[in-house]
C-alpha cells in the first residue's frame, strides 16, 4: 500500500488545485495536501509524503507578483510548515534544472542565487516560513555551488 502511494505521488505532472476552468485555487489545493497528509500519517509515511508534495508544489508557477511559487501553493506551504515538505521543494527545484551548459565559474548559480534571495526577500514577511526555509535556502546552496565551481575554475586556470 505504501509502495502504491509513494508511486502515485511520484507519477504527479501537474499540481492538484485546479478547478474545471483552469484557474489554481488555494482552498482546492489545501484539501488535496491535507488529504495526502492524514492517509499517508495513517500508514506511518508522513514524512516521504511531505517531501513529495513540497517537490510537486516545487513545479508551481510564478504568481501574479511576479514571485514563485504562485500565492496558492506558497500559503499552503506557510500553512503547513513542513521542513520535509520544505525539503521536497528544494529538491524540486534544484533538479528542475536539468542538464545544463556552464561557463567557467560560479556567475550562473550566483545569478540563481540572487533571484531566490530576492524572492525570499519579498516573502519575508508575509510567508516567514517560506521565504527562511525555502528561498533563502535555495539561494545558500546556489552560493555555495557557485564558491566551489569559482574554486575549480581557478584550479584549471592553474594547471593549464
Amino acid at each position: 500500500m505504501a509502495k502504491r502511494g509513494y508511486r502515485l505521488l511520484e507519477s504527479i505532472k501537474r499540481i492538484p488545485g485546479y478547478d474545471p476552468y483552469g484557474k489554481f485555487e488555494q482552498e482546492r489545493l489545501a484539501r488535496w495536501v491535507s488529504t495526502v497528509r492524514s492517509a499517508s500519517s495513517e500508514l506511518g509515511r508522513g514524512d516521504i509524503a511531505d517531501f513529495c508534495i513540497g517537490r510537486t508544489l516545487s513545479s508551481s508557477p510564478k504568481g501574479d507578483d511576479g514571485v514563485w511559487p504562485c500565492e496558492a501553493a506558497r500559503s499552503v506551504l506557510e500553512d503547513v510548515q513542513s521542513d520535509s515538505m520544505m525539503e521536497g521543494a528544494r529538491n524540486g527545484v534544484y533538479n528542475s534544472r536539468g542538464v545544463h551548459w556552464r561557463g567557467e565559474g560560479g556567475a550562473q548559480e550566483r545569478e540563481l542565487a540572487g533571484k531566490y534571495r530576492a524572492w525570499g526577500e519579498t516573502l519575508r514577511f508575509s510567508h516567514p516560513f517560506v521565504s527562511s526555509r525555502l528561498m533563502m535556502a535555495i539561494g545558500e546552496t546556489y552560493e555555495r555551488e557557485a564558491s566551489n565551481d569559482d574554486t575549480e575554475a581557478g584550479i584549471r586556470r592553474r594547471l593549464r
